[in-house]
Parts: C-alpha cells; sequence; structure tokens
C-alpha cells in the first residue's frame, strides 16, 4: 500500500488515513490503532520538523511491519542529518523521548548519504494474518536507488574476538535464549571460535554498534559449511544489510575451500527460504521437527499449542563437479529431482568406496535439540544387527526425531540398506550433499513424538511444496 506525498503539511494526515486499511489487514483492534496512529503521527511529524524544515517537497518513507504482537514502523527520510540516538546510542530528543508511554525500541539512526530513520515498535493484539503481513506508506522516489543497497554509514566486515558479546546480545535481542545453536550466547566460546577460525562471522556495525550478523559454520571433515545465525536489528530492516551480509559469508565460503554451503530454513514462514534462494540455494531436504517447540523470533509467535516445526535444507555447490551416487530403488526419483534442482549431475557410482576403520554405523545424539543422528557408512551381514541397536539406544535417550543418512558412495546394497530403515519406520527426508569423506548421503527420519507440525509447513517455491508432498506420502508408505 503506497501513497505519493509531497507537502509536509498534508503528509500526516495521508498517513493516518491509511492506517486503518492497515489496521483491518492485520487485525488489529480500534483502541490499538488509535495509539497505534499517535506513534506514526508523532514520528512522521518529527521528521518533516527536524528533517525538511524549509521544504514543502521533503521525500519520506513510511514502512509498517506487524508480527508477534508488535507493529514495527520505520520512517525514513533523506533530509537534515542528525545524530543517532537511542538506545546505545544515548538520550532521544524531548519529542521522540515522550513515546515511552506508547512505544519501545524507540531509535533515530543516522545512515550517512543514505539519509536517517525513525523506528519504532507498538504493542498490539493482531488478528488475521498478523504473523508478518507487509504494508508500505511511501512519499516520493528517493533520490539514490543506487545506493539503498549499501548505505555507507553502516559497515560489513569479518567479525573479531572484539566483537564476540556483542554477537551474543544481538542473538538475544532476536531469539531471547531460545536459539538452536546455544553456543551463540556465550561470549568466550565465540572469542575462541573466530580467533581458532572454527567460526567465520560477518557482522554489520553502524556508529561503533554490532546491528548484524551472519555466520558460516565449518564442520570438521565435511567440505560443506552451514551458514545461518542470521540476525539484523528490527530497527534496520529493509536496507539491503542482510544481502550484503549474505555475500561476505559466501566470499568467506569460497576462500575457504568449501564445495557448497547450507542452510536451514524454518518452515513457519517463507523469509528466510526466500532468502537462500535469492542467493542461489536451492532445497534439497525438508527435516521434520527439526526446530524444538521453544524456539521464538522477535516477529513470529502466537498463543496455543507450540510443536517442533521443520526445516528445508538447501544447498549451494561452490564446486560444480559431476556427483557420483548410488540410487536407492524407491528413492531414485526423489534424488534425481534434488540434484536437478540443485544444478548437479550424477555419475552412476562404478565402485564402492573402500571402507576404513571405524563404526558400521556411527550415532550421535543433540540432546539441547532432542535430535538423533545416525550414519550407515556400509552394508553386510552385521549392518543389519547394529542399526537395529543404534536406533533402539537413540530411542531410549527420548529424542523426538532420528535422522538416518544412507552413504550414497560407500554402502554397497542401498536397496538392501534403505529397506531396513523403511522396515523400521524411517521415511523420506532428502538429500544431503558434500557430507563426511565428501560423500552425499539419503537422508530419512523416524519420528518419535506427537507434538511435531505435519500440516502447518510453509514451502515457498514450488519445488519445496512438491518435495513436502513427497516426503508425506513416503511417511504414509513406511507408516512412520
Amino acid at each position: 500500500m503506497k501513497v505519493t506525498v509531497l507537502s509536509d503539511a498534508s503528509a500526516p494526515s495521508l498517513v493516518l488515513a491509511l492506517l486503518p486499511a492497515f489496521a483491518v489487514a492485520v487485525g488489529i483492534p480500534a483502541e490499538d490503532e488509535r495509539r497505534l496512529g499517535t506513534v506514526v503521527e508523532r514520528l512522521v511529524s518529527f521528521t518533516l520538523d527536524n528533517a525538511y524544515p524549509d521544504d514543502d517537497l521533503g521525500e519520506i518513507e513510511v514502512t509498517l511491519e506487524a508480527g508477534d504482537g508488535f507493529v514495527h514502523v520505520a520512517v525514513h527520510d533523506w533530509g537534515l542529518p542528525l545524530t543517532s540516538a537511542g538506545g546505545d546510542f544515548g538520550p532521544l530528543p524531548e519529542p521522540l523521548a515522550a513515546l515511552a508511554a506508547d512505544a519501545r525500541n524507540v531509535r533515530l539512526l543516522n545512515l550517512g548519504s543514505e539519509g536517517k530513520r525513525l523506528a519504532a515498535e507498538v504493542s498490539v493484539r493482531l488478528g488475521g494474518d498478523g504473523q508478518g503481513s507487509r504494508h508500505h506508506i511511501e512519499a516520493a522516489p528517493r533520490r539514490a536507488q543506487a545506493g539503498a543497497e549499501a548505505p555507507d554509514a553502516i559497515e560489513v566486515r569479518a567479525a573479531t574476538a572484539q566483537d564476540a558479546q556483542a554477537i551474543a546480545q544481538l542473538l538475544y535481542e532476536n531469539y531471547q535464549l531460545s536459539y538452536v545453536h546455544a553456543d551463540f550466547y556465550r561470549p568466550r566460546y565465540l572469542m575462541a571460535a573466530l580467533e581458532s577460525g572454527e567460526l567465520r562471522s560477518t557482522i554489520a556495525v553502524h556508529e561503533g554498534r554490532v546491528i548484524g550478523h551472519h555466520a558460516l559454520m565449518p564442520i570438521v571433515g565435511v567440505p560443506s559449511a552451514e551458514t545461518g545465525a542470521a540476525v539484523v536489528h528490527s530497527a534496520y530492516r529493509g536496507l539491503g544489510i542482510f544481502s550484503r551480509l549474505f555475500e561476505h559469508t559466501l566470499e568467506a565460503a569460497t576462500e575457504r575451500g568449501l564445495a557448497s554451503v547450507f542452510g536451514d530454513a524454518v518452515t513457519i514462514h517463507p523469509f528466510s527460504q526466500r532468502a537462500e534462494r535469492s542467493h542461489g540455494y536451492r532445497e534439497a531436504a525438508l527435516q521434520l521437527g527439526m526446530v524444538p517447540a521453544q524456539t521464538t523470533m522477535r516477529g513470529f509467535g502466537g498463543e496455543g499449542r507450540r510443536r517442533r516445526t521443520a526445516t528445508l535444507r538447501s544447498y549451494r555447490p561452490l564446486d560444480a563437479q559431476p556427483r557420483q551416487a548410488a540410487l536407492p530403488t524407491p528413492y531414485r526419483g526423489l534424488l534425481e529431482s534434488v540434484y536437478a534442482n540443485i544444478g548437479l549431475v550424477i555419475e552412476m557410482r562404478t565402485k564402492e568406496a573402500p571402507f576404513e576403520d571405524g563404526e558400521v554405523v556411527a550415532a550421535s545424539v543433540d540432546e539441547p535439540r532432542s535430535l538423533g543422528f545416525l550414519r550407515l557408512r556400509r552394508w553386510d551381514e552385521e549392518a543389519g544387527t547394529a542399526l537395529k541397536q543404534a536406533v533402539r539406544h537413540l530411542l531410549a535417550r527420548h529424542v523426538d526425531v532420528v535422522y538416518a543418512d544412507v552413504d550414497l558412495v560407500a554402502v554397497g546394497e542401498v536397496d538392501q540398506a534403505t529397506a531396513e530403515l523403511n522396515e523400521l519406520g524411517f521415511f523420506a527426508a532428502g538429500l544431503l550433499l558434500h557430507g563426511p569423506d565428501g560423500h552425499d548421503h539419503l537422508r530419512l527420519q523416524l519420528l518419535d513424538s506427537e507434538e511435531i507440525e505435519l500440516e502447518d509447513v510453509v514451502c515457498d517455491s514450488s519445488f519445496a511444496e512438491a518435495l513436502r508432498r513427497q516426503v508425506l506420502e513416503d511417511k504414509a508408505r513406511v507408516g512412520g
């Protein structure tokens, strides 16, 4: 929803005239709508008074974004500069400080040649499609479109150990204490990991404050690394910061010589999926129940019973060489479609990879997330018994989901192996690319909890939706 505003006298009234439509769209009751209107009017008036005191044609952009019981309000202008204020930046000017009764997290942000932004959050009761609904009320066209993606006042750089505490605090602001990688709340861990190279973090910094983060998380012995822990402070949304963080992380992955990077995008909303697709990631697996029910994000949530939610594993290959793999008959069509989606060619395996010393079935438990993991490394007369023992062991640890990965290069009888896993209740999840030893793996999954979301799984692309249907059809076939 947009409108062009050319007069500082008419701007507040025209913006406020559009608030009823926004309120209806996201289900805001009348009392909260009036309070929201008061905040928007004061923010716009402050901007016009201070940015364009002698200009009748000043440009502003007002953005309203609803979610998680709040409406995020941002007023962007390209007028007279002011010093950043609010939060860590120090006291707000009196007209903005007076908003404390009706709004929280009020910030005045100087963005250099990209103007400045007023941001605030207003508590409201949301109904309808209030989870993440977005509407825009925009003024005259921006003067510098090309620069909109890279405000010169916001630096994007590699994090150092000195940034550890600021990163932990930023993650807390977005996830509270529920983020699945709990080590990101431990500054000392972050310091050591950043110094050793175990973690490669990219941060965005505005006037000395860390306001964005994106991480590359390498895995020992695996030529692929997870990207994630992505956070941009709510006051800085819509400035192209996330894309800048993402590109910096991808450069770090290329420098490290990785074969691919991957992300696990949540399925409670489409935004993280879209962000990954926009940077060349393509879906490969739907992992049901991967995210614990207690995980929360600012901007998403709600009342009622919470369930474990799924993630979509997506890959961006950095090495485009063909992949050798033996495809199990029941999953040949699924795996061929995944490889095609990622953009890689399959070469049929000519012989099994030699098996070195170690367990036939490797098992591990992620206790914080109540997840179990199996890796089937070969198949022989002992493997079936070892597999059953490993599954019983994991279920005895009261995990909610077990993921079983079948090595498509090292396992000789892939049809027998997958048949045995199907008998145990495992069904399709998808493909893991560039796994341990550089091998690709078929991932299957077994659910051992009734509190796992199966219906309300948001898949943003047509391929992801088709993958969801195949996963659930295989679940029904197996009886999992």
